[in-house]
């Protein structure tokens, strides 16, 4: 039977979620469905759990690789992919039961290029709360690409995570669509714009089904360090040099592209303050250099921090959002 949904699940250090992870998927999977488990060089028994579970279950493959991060993980997955459809989850994170037939059902009557699909992150105590993205349907779904990039703009936040959504695996290899795989922290941002700006069609499901685990010990995303900052002010440098000239955008695209830079640059200006002294000073060279990013934020938030900038200048408005993050 031909396969419709890949997931792809880079392993890496995480013997005391993987179970969790793989059970959340398997005891709802069909045999329309196929895992790809990329065991990217893991120091610990992750690796041996991913064979245990290859020996029980059919529609398993798994894959043993130096290290070479969480962006060559995925992309050695994407290579072995065969399913219609493919679907990133991190071996630390879960999903909810009940969505695999959903998404099934969705692959074979509402196919689109990119769908979006609904996270919630998950604290250590159980409790939930959704991303934030405030997606809906009506403005996405059968919609001109234009329009929809210019209604993501808009969002509260930049929806760079991989992991909510479905990517129509024909559109990645036609688009040659691949992670940067260059070792760096925050690769989903620049691989998400790009299936966006390629995609000619989109869509959105509404319900829970990715459980993203917050505050777990050893997640790269667990503090702010000076190669996760500068990592993703790549985005930033990488989105003005390509779509603007002279501060000013190249295209209509451009401006949706400037306006996801303006709301990551918006988090950079207050983690700038999360940073060591030294690593904060070369920050404040790169928030100065891109600060005009703002002008082209389009959500109401980063026009709030645009003019917070503006009046208190680029420290002033890190404190205030520091401030602001620590009473949240």
């Amino acid at each position: 039977m031909d396969k419709k949904l890949t997931f792809v699940i880079p392993v890496y250090n995480v013997e005391a979620y993987l179970p969790q992870c793989l059970d959340s998927i398997l005891s709802q999977a069909t045999s329309c469905c196929e895992l790809v488990l990329v065991d990217d060089g893991s120091p610990d028994r992750s690796g041996e759990i991913c064979d245990c579970y290859r020996r029980e279950y059919p529609d398993i493959k798994v894959i043993h690789k130096p290290n070479g991060g969480l962006a060559s993980a995925r992309n050695a997955g994407i290579a072995q992919a065969e399913g219609e459809y493919v679907a990133f989850v991190d071996s630390d994170d879960y999903i909810e039961p009940g969505t695999v037939s959903r998404l099934l059902h969705w692959i074979d009557d509402e196919p689109a290029d990119v769908c979006f699909l609904e996270l919630a992150k998950v604290d250590l105590d159980g409790s939930s709360e959704p991303m934030g993205e405030r997606m809906i349907r009506s403005e996405i779904q059968h919609k001109p690409r234009e329009q929809v990039l210019s209604f993501l703009a808009g969002r509260p936040k930049f929806p760079g995570s991989a992991c909510g959504k479905l990517f129509r695996r024909a559109f990645l290899e036609k688009n040659e669509l691949w992670f940067p795989d260059d070792r760096r922290l925050s690769e989903d941002l620049i691989f998400c714009l790009n299936a966006y700006l390629a995609a000619e069609s989109f869509d959105y499901l509404d319900f829970p089904y990715y459980c993203y685990r917050q505050s777990r010990t050893g997640s790269i995303t667990n503090t702010v360090t000076a190669k996760y900052y500068f990592d993703t002010s790549l985005f930033v440098t990488e989105v003005v040099q390509r779509f603007s000239e002279n501060e000013k955008p190249l295209n209509t695209d451009a401006v949706c592209a400037l306006s996801f830079a303006a709301y990551e640059f918006s988090i950079l200006l207050w983690q700038s303050v999360l940073l060591q002294t030294e690593d904060r000073k070369r920050a404040g060279l790169f928030l100065k250099e891109y600060r005009w990013v703002l002008r082209y934020g389009q959500s109401g938030k980063t026009r709030m921090i645009h003019m917070a900038v503006f009046a208190f200048g680029i420290r002033g408005t890190a404190r205030l959002l520091d401030l602001y993050m620590r009473r949240r």
